[in-house]
């Protein structure tokens, strides 16, 4: 009962996981025109040192 339970387990994870593969290339060959543009990474190093230099003034 227990090697029925795991050969189940590991069926469906490898289903899911089939799936998330498929998923994944599907979405990197067929990208959407319409998704948002993703905004610039935020430098918190630049802001830190702007926000030291307001701080002494």
């Amino acid at each position: 009962m227990s090697l029925l339970l795991i050969a189940a387990l590991l069926y469906f994870g490898l289903a899911l996981g089939f799936i998330l593969v498929v998923d994944n290339l599907v979405g990197f060959i067929f990208r959407d025109p319409r998704a948002p543009i993703q905004p610039p990474l935020f430098n918190i190093a630049r802001a830190f040192a702007a926000s030291q230099k307001l701080y002494r003034k």
